[in-house]
């Protein structure tokens, strides 16, 4: 299939073309701005191997799914951001069906459709060699969850949560797909940011011991930018 592929430095300037053409043309409609604000946005996640799933953006871009799954750099970082900060200005819809990181959709019914992403761990010889002889696994858990908006009520830390996937690496893998599920829109329109951010924690299932027996690193972000996540973990203890 076609891919649509676009150099990354040339993200800002196509930006940048994209607002002088229409400015230069007050009388086009914003609708049309806010679809080229989400190609060029979505352009850079195109470069970076994401994994689309909308019709509309897999017609355009291909179907994507190459290392490095979407995960981007800093740099390319501040520049969705940046496209996201000319949307809000030019008055785009904040939850459009083009929308987020990648092409996360909101459907019809109020709900918003989350990328799917990767998440891979990499053991520690210790580490690996303790779970292998003792028949325990690793469990990946995802908790997103957002900043309460002004009058909105939450816990002691602000937060609110919004939804949890957990699951347990099959024996003999180290990666577990998650995202792709649905949250609504009613409950994001509650967060100042108005999407969900992400916290992945990895530890031990605890069948076989009861405390857990690994330490991990973590995954901290906004949840359409996940794409690859990878995360190191060593036994507790271990140096």
């Amino acid at each position: 299939m076609h891919q649509m592929r676009v150099k990354t430095n040339s993200i800002v300037t196509l930006l940048a073309g994209v607002l002088g053409v229409f400015a230069s043309a007050p009388e086009t409609r914003a609708a049309d701005l806010c679809g080229a604000l989400w190609q060029a946005r979505n352009a850079i996640f195109a470069n970076k191997g994401y994994c689309f799933e909308t019709s509309e953006a897999v017609a355009l871009f291909g179907k994507g799914c190459f290392p490095p799954y979407g995960k981007l750099s800093a740099a390319e970082e501040a520049d969705v951001q940046r496209i996201r900060d000319v949307e809000a200005h030019q008055g785009c819809s904040p939850n459009p069906v083009r929308t987020g990181g990648g092409d996360s959709t909101s459907a019809s019914d109020g709900v918003r459709v989350l990328p799917k992403y990767v998440v891979q761990v990499s053991l520690s010889s210790a580490a690996a060699n303790k779970l292998t002889s003792s028949g325990e696994t690793v469990r990946v858990s995802a908790s997103y969850y957002g900043t309460a908006a002004s009058g909105v009520g939450a816990g002691d830390d602000g937060e609110i949560g919004l939804a949890n996937e957990t699951l347990d690496l099959a024996n003999g893998t180290n990666s577990v797909n998650l995202g792709g599920i649905s949250i609504p829109e009613s409950e994001l329109r509650k967060t100042k940011e108005g999407r969900p951010m992400l916290l992945i924690n990895v530890y031990t299932s605890r069948k076989v011991f009861q405390e857990n027996l690994l330490d991990c690193g973590i995954y901290q972000g906004d949840a359409a930018l996940a794409g690859q996540v990878d995360i190191s973990c060593k036994l507790i203890g271990e140096r």
